[in-house]
C-alpha cells in the first residue's frame, strides 16, 4: 500500500491523482443529491459555448455531462501514467531528465486517454440523451422524482420515470426533498430549468378547479 501511494503521489502521476480525488468527492456529493452533475455544462447559445461544444464533439466526448467526460479522461490518464511511471520511465533513465520524461508521459497519457474515454461515452449517451424532437416547453405535466436534497429558486434536479434528468426550480420555503414526486410546470429558457410543484399540490389544484 505504501508503495502504491508513493507511486500515485509522485510526478507525473500526481498530475491526475489530485483531479481524481476531486472528482471522487464530486461524485459522492452528486450521488447524495447535493450538487448537479451538469454543473459544468453551459447554455450553447453563445459563440464561445458553441465553439467549446464543437471542440468536445470533435473529441467524441459529447452527449454526456462534461463532468462525466472529464472524469473518464482523468481515470484513463491516471491509469496510463501510473503504468508508464512503473514500467516505462525506468527504461529512460539517463536518456532524459526525470522531469522531461514525466511531462512527456503526462501529455501522451492525455492523448491516449481521450479516445478511450470517447468509447466509454458512447453507451452513456443514451442515459443523458435529450429528445430534441419534443420541445422542452411541451413537457408540461410530466411527473418526476426529485434527486437532490432540496429544491430552491437556483438549484434542483429531478428524474422522470423514463430516466430523463431535468433541472428544476421552486419557490422557497417548500417541502420538496429527495424522493418527492413533482410535476413539471413551466420551462425557463433563461435558466434551462422547470418550475415545479409537488404532485399532491397539483392534484389538489386540479380537484378544486372541477
Amino acid at each position: 500500500m505504501e508503495l502504491f501511494l508513493n507511486e500515485v503521489f509522485s510526478f507525473p502521476t500526481i498530475i491526475f491523482t489530485v483531479p481524481l480525488i476531486v472528482f471522487m468527492l464530486f461524485w459522492l456529493m452528486a450521488f447524495a443529491g447535493l450538487i448537479d452533475i451538469e454543473i459544468l455544462d453551459f447554455d450553447s447559445d453563445s459563440d464561445a459555448d458553441a465553439t467549446s461544444g464543437t471542440w468536445i464533439e470533435s473529441l467524441g466526448l459529447d452527449g454526456v455531462p462534461l463532468t462525466v467526460a472529464l472524469t473518464l479522461v482523468d481515470i484513463y490518464a491516471f491509469a496510463f501514467t501510473y503504468l508508464a511511471r512503473k514500467y516505462l520511465m525506468p527504461l529512460l533513465d539517463g536518456v532524459l531528465t526525470a522531469t522531461a520524461v514525466g511531462f512527456i508521459v503526462a501529455i501522451f497519457a492525455v492523448v491516449i486517454a481521450i479516445p478511450f474515454a470517447a468509447v466509454c461515452c458512447k453507451p452513456l449517451r443514451k442515459v443523458f440523451h435529450t429528445h430534441e424532437a419534443l420541445s422542452k416547453k411541451d413537457l408540461h405535466g410530466v411527473i418526476c422524482t426529485v434527486t437532490t436534497q432540496t429544491v430552491t429558486e437556483s438549484f434542483g434536479q429531478a428524474t422522470a420515470d423514463d430516466g430523463m434528468v431535468y433541472s428544476i426550480r421552486a419557490n422557497t420555503p417548500n417541502d420538496l426533498s429527495k424522493g418527492s414526486r413533482i410535476v413539471l410546470l413551466e420551462f425557463s429558457e433563461e435558466t434551462d430549468s422547470y418550475t415545479v410543484a409537488s404532485e399532491a399540490e397539483v392534484m389538489a389544484m386540479s380537484s378544486s378547479s372541477l
